[in-house]
């Protein structure tokens, strides 16, 4: 079974095992609130090709500024692994044999809307904007460096949160990442990908947030 098909099971389970207790992510959530998303990434648009999917960490802090609106931010990583064309990277940088990997880290902002289901369940939505790093890394088997390059990005996600305690709920969430690129040679993510449309990236994660009353 893939990692993406555990995935998914792990969040029907978890779901569905968890006690019933109050609304998680409506009027009756925190002030401010922490949490943690760990989960599989499926890239699109040529950067599957390359690289494949991969796996996204996330960070996040949410306050309060409604009923049910709270302000979303998010610092994550998105590890894409090693890429797969082991020519290419030899040919831009100039070194026989060397082995490149991307990474992807950002910092978003934005709006997140909750909606009860009843008793121990909330839905919710947000919509992100913020800063994508591209990093490209590098080994050659003796020395390990790299680079990065920032662009503009967007991100809007789906979510399912059910309250475990007073203050802890657990989630399953998808998330939809899109970045932008310059499509020109001098841009790491255009060069490592042979010329890839911008990315795009579909992701699935458990998360856990606490609630700071």
């Amino acid at each position: 079974m893939s990692p993406r098909a555990i995935l998914f099971a792990a969040v029907a389970v978890l779901v569905l095992a968890a006690p019933r207790g109050s609304r998680a992510v409506d009027e009756t959530a925190g002030q401010e609130r922490l949490g943690v998303r760990v989960g599989g990434v499926s890239a699109f648009d040529g950067l599957d090709d390359k690289y494949g999917g991969g796996w996204d960490l996330t960070l996040f802090f949410t306050e309060k500024v409604a009923s049910r609106l709270l302000l979303d931010i998010r610092l994550g990583a998105i590890y894409l692994g090693d890429l797969k064309d082991l020519e290419l990277d030899d040919e831009i940088t100039g070194t026989p044999g060397i082995q490149s990997a991307m990474r992807m880290l950002y910092f978003s902002v934005g709006p997140l809307l909750g909606v009860s289901l009843g008793s121990a369940y909330s839905a919710y939505a947000s919509a992100g904007v913020g800063v994508y790093s591209v990093s490209m890394e590098f080994d050659s088997g003796v020395t390990a460096f790299d680079f990065s390059d920032q662009h503009v990005g967007f991100s809007g996600g789906i979510g399912l949160s059910r309250r475990l305690s007073t203050n802890w709920s657990l989630e399953a969430n998808t998330t939809v990442h899109y970045c932008t690129i310059q499509k020109e040679s001098s841009d790491l993510y255009y060069a490592f990908t042979d010329g890839a449309d911008a990315p795009l990236l579909l992701g699935a994660a458990l998360g856990l947030t606490v609630d700071l009353r």
